[in-house]
Order: C-alpha cells, then structure tokens, then sequence
C-alpha cells in the first residue's frame, strides 16, 4: 500500500500514467481487485510478456543481492530503473529531477519513496469489508501487534515481557478495556488468550502469507488494529505503521 500511494501521488505530480506490476506469488497470492475495489487512482495492471518474465524471474531479496545483472535484464524493458538503495536515498525532488527525462521509469521497492497523506484511498472489496466490521471492538480498545517470526531486529528488540508491561498499564488506566491481537505466531496468540483471556479480541485465520486466505486474514488485522485508539507494536513493523495512517488518528505504542 505504501509503494502504490508512493506511486500513485507521484504520478499526479508530474502527470504521469502508472502501470502496477502486481506479481500474485507466494510472498502475496492474492489478486488486487479481490482485496480492493479501487485505490481512488487510474492505472493499469501489467499484462502479457512482461509480466510472464516478472512473475518468474523477479523476486526482491534476490534484486537485492544481484542489482546489476536486474538492472541489465530489465533495461530491455525501462529507461530508468530504481531499487530500494537508490530511493531511499533520493529527497523527492531529486526523484523527480532524476526521472523527468526518461520515457519509462521502473520503481521496484517495498518502501515508501514519495509522500501521501495515508492510505484513506483505498477501498476494499465488499466481502472484506463486512469481515472487518463483523468483529465487535469497542470504542477505547487497544491494538496489539506482535511481529515474531520474520523480522530479526524486531525479536531482538521487543521481548513480550515489554508487551505485557503496556498492556497491564493499560488496564490499570481502563478495568474494561479490550485488545485486538494480530500476530504471526500461533504460540503467542495462544498465551495471550491464556492470560487476558475475554480481553482478547482476534481472527482465527491462517498465519503464513502464502495462500489468499492468509493475505485476507493480513488484511483484517491491519484494518482492525485501525478501528483501535492506540496500538502496542514495534514500529519498525510496517504492519502497525500501516494500520496508524488509516481511519483516525491514533497513536503507536514502540515497546
């Protein structure tokens, strides 16, 4: 979501047309338009040869690791090609400056590189719009977002004794609160529940990301974790920061 608002804000400022190259694979096995309805933005979804030839060859941790030879094979396609290392490091108008000549430009990242206000743009399919609103979170609840099984720093820094301290503290404030837990470990979900037991609030879904019933299930927890006043997370998790930038404002608890 943060790259296509990237993209899509972008391409407003420089009246440019935005093509997605939305490659439905393990890391996302999903069809846009069976997540969104639309984005609020015109743009075309890359069909046909190309994106035969990135949906097979084209994966970010190995563009990552080979940048040049990328480079090279996806020159046959774009003008300009830019990865994670060269956005990150561009303010956005030297992106612009940078890309103002070219005819085609590829941005193939998974960070943010061009402002936008959140992510109020998008609308999501009906069937997962009445999933989220299915779950009854009362007004005051806290999110809880536990990130514990593909990010090193954030298991390095965040031990669940720091999840435990805030949560407490936020039932010493509130006898009544309530928690919605979105995490990708089934252990943790499982003492959670032992422990704060009818606080809980949470989805019974699939953890891993590789089917569509697990991007759904994604889905709904981001969105829930959005219904929330405040949400305890890591703030190096995406996740959490996506789920703060959309409804209304709410603050992120960094344990």
């Amino acid at each position: 979501m943060r790259v296509l608002n990237s993209a899509f804000y972008l391409s407003k400022d420089i009246n440019a047309e935005t093509t997605l190259v939305w490659l439905k694979k393990a890391e996302l096995n999903a069809d846009f338009f069976r997540i969104f309805e639309h984005a609020s933005f015109d743009f075309k979804l890359l069909r046909g040869f190309r994106y035969k030839v990135f949906l097979k060859f084209v994966k970010h941790i190995y563009i990552n690791q080979y940048p040049k030879l990328y480079r090279f094979i996806l020159g046959i396609f774009f003008d300009k090609i830019l990865f994670d290392s060269d956005v990150q490091s561009l303010s956005s108008e030297t992106l612009i400056e940078q890309i103002s000549s070219s005819k085609s430009v590829l941005i193939a990242t998974c960070y943010e590189f061009y402002p936008f206000p959140g992510f109020d743009n998008f609308k999501l399919n009906k069937d997962l719009e009445a999933k989220i609103t299915s779950f009854q979170i009362p007004e005051g609840s806290i999110g809880v977002h536990i990130r514990r099984t593909d990010h090193v720093d954030i298991i390095k820094e965040s031990s669940l004794d720091n999840y435990h301290v805030e949560m407490r503290k936020c039932i010493a404030e509130n006898q009544n609160v309530k928690f919605y837990l979105a995490t990708d470990d089934a252990v943790v979900k499982a003492e959670f529940l032992n422990i704060y037991n009818s606080r809980i609030i949470t989805q019974d879904a699939p953890l891993n990301r590789d089917s569509e019933a697990g991007i759904f299930g994604g889905i709904v927890d981001i969105y829930n974790l959005a219904r929330c006043n405040k949400i305890i997370c890591n703030v190096k998790s995406s996740f959490a920061v996506t789920a703060k930038l959309i409804g209304k404002e709410k603050e992120l608890i960094n344990v």
